[in-house]
Parts: C-alpha cells; structure tokens; sequence
C-alpha cells in the first residue's frame, strides 16, 4: 500500500478555472439540457488548458462527492449567494489535491499493481478488495461515503456492512453497491461491471437511464460508456479466475485469449490471421506464459515462435 499525493498541474489561467467552476455549478443545478451538453463539450474540445481545467472540476466532484456542505447551503437564486458559490468553487478547483482530502477530513489511500502483480487489501471498513495486474485505485472514506476511484485497470470489491454508501467511481461514470460482490474494469472507452451478489446501480456520466433499468443485479454483467448503457448480459464466476492466477476460456477466440493473457506479461503476442476462427476452451495459468503457450500449441496443434519480446503463434 502506497501513500501518496498528486503533483500539482502546471498553472492554469485564472480565467479558464472560473469557466470550469461556472459550468460546474450549472450541473449542480440540475441535468444539463442537450444544447447546454453540446456547449460544454466545444468549450472542453477548444483548447488544452479548457480540458485540464474541466479535469480538475471532475476530480473535485470524485473527491467530494457533491458540493461541499458550506457551499451548498447558499441560496443559488440570489445574485450574492451564487456569487459566493462561485468564488468557493473557484478556491477549490484551483487548490492542490491535497487540500481537498484534507478539508474534507477523510483517509485516502492509492492502492496500485505493476504488470503481472495482483494484490489484496482489507480496508477500514472491512470492505475487501483485489487488484488485477496494472491496476490503481484511490480510496477515499470519510463521514458521508466511501468512495473507490479505479485509474486503471480492474478491481473486485466484497463489500462489507456500513451505513455509508459506497461508490466506485470510472472514466464512464459511477458506481453505486447494494450489499455485493462485485467487479469493476476500466476500458479504452468503456466500464465493465461485472455483479455476483446483491446488486449495482448504474450512473453514467452523461445518459439519463429510467429508475430500476440502471440496476445490475447478480448473475449480470453490462458495458456502459459515458452517454449509454449496453445490454445486460450473464457474468459468470469463471472471468474472476484471475484471482487465483488462472484464466478460464470456454470457446473463446484465440485472439482474445492472446489480448487477456498479455494484461499480465511486458511480451506482445500476435496471432496469425488465418487463426481467426480458432476457439480456445481451457484453464491456463496467467503467471507462468510458456506454460500457458505451450498447452495452447500442444492441445491445439499450433507453433508458437519468439523473437525478442514477441510472441507469434501460427499453425
């Protein structure tokens, strides 16, 4: 377990960081309507800094959650209440990382893999978590909630009886547990959540799902993006295999059997095309690659061939 603070991002214009707190306070006031939706985006797309700055208004709001209690008390609708919110927003987004955490007096804590490495931790709460190979997660709990912001990679949760929520938050959107198993892996462009117990609910970023049709619930599993949610699917036990340092294929195709295996090794594996409809079933050991290549080139007849950290496997 590593304790760490984030470095400060280079100076943003005082300028951009009121933008960012304006729009930020917006949200706060309801759903942003289509046309409002579209006009953040231009504003973000317009430049780097607009980017970085909307960057540090999304952390603020993983960090806290909501707006702070002595911001939120202000009366939005009269000319100074608003400008006093504003102005606290404004400090906030422009205040180092550090600050956040502590004015909110909560315990955070990073918790990261390398490629290859898993871990398990038991946090305050009792919750359980394990990290899969090049994975990171900050853990934040304080009065309100508890919250468990995945930067890269996977994590399975056990949660444990609390009566503050408990949230996971992804590049997508939010997670909210119901008293659950669950696990959370972060995507190029998507989350896949995958529930064993008890259930999920769904909070993409930026779509609005109707009450009940967010919430997955065992024996599911579903791939949402920022604007929607995919179809519910069947999660089975086998994907979180990895735990015990297996990977379990049931007629999967081999190139996604070589993509699933390279999460856990620096080596590039490569798969001939004309392999493109070979399917693979077994139990392969993800911490020990030959071993795993060979029982594929043996059950399967193929020829596996290196040079230098590539892996080529052809018939």
């Amino acid at each position: 377990m590593n304790n760490r603070t984030a470095p400060l991002d280079d100076a943003i214009p005082q300028q951009v960081l009121a933008q960012a707190a304006s729009w930020l306070m917006l949200m706060q006031e309801g759903p942003l309507l289509p046309a409002q939706q579209r006009e953040l985006e231009r504003w973000r797309r317009a430049s780097a800094e607009h980017e970085r700055a909307w960057q540090r208004a999304q952390r603020l709001l993983t960090r806290l959650g909501s707006l702070p209690p002595t911001l939120a008390k202000q009366t939005l609708d009269r000319p100074t209440g608003r400008r006093a919110v504003l102005r606290g927003l404004l400090l906030l987004i422009g205040a180092a990382p550090l600050s956040w955490w502590a004015w909110r007096s909560g315990i955070g804590n990073d918790y990261q893999t390398s490629v290859g490495e898993r871990q398990h931790a038991r946090l305050a709460d009792g919750t359980q978590i394990t990290l899969n190979s090049d994975s990171a997660v900050d853990v934040l709990f304080n009065s309100a909630q508890r919250l468990l912001h995945l930067r890269r990679g996977e994590v399975y949760i056990a949660t444990a009886a609390d009566p503050r929520p408990l949230m996971a938050q992804t590049q997508q959107g939010q997670l909210r547990a119901l008293g659950t198993r669950f696990s959370v892996r972060q995507l190029a462009d998507e989350t896949l959540l995958a529930v064993y117990e008890g259930a999920v609910q769904v909070r993409p970023e930026h779509a609005s799902v109707a009450p009940g049709e967010n919430i997955i619930r065992a024996g599911q599993q579903v791939r949402f993006s920022r604007e929607r949610m995919g179809l519910i699917e069947e999660a089975r036990e086998t994907t979180q295999a990895w735990r015990n340092g297996l990977l379990v294929a049931d007629d999967m195709p081999v190139r996604l059997w070589a993509h699933e295996l390279m999460r856990y090794t620096d080596q590039q594996l490569e798969c001939d095309p004309a392999l493109g409809e070979l399917r693979v079933s077994g139990t392969f050991p993800i911490d020990d690659l030959p071993l795993a290549l060979a029982m594929l080139a043996q059950t399967y007849t193929l020829q596996v061939r290196h040079t230098g950290r590539q892996v080529f496997i052809s018939r």
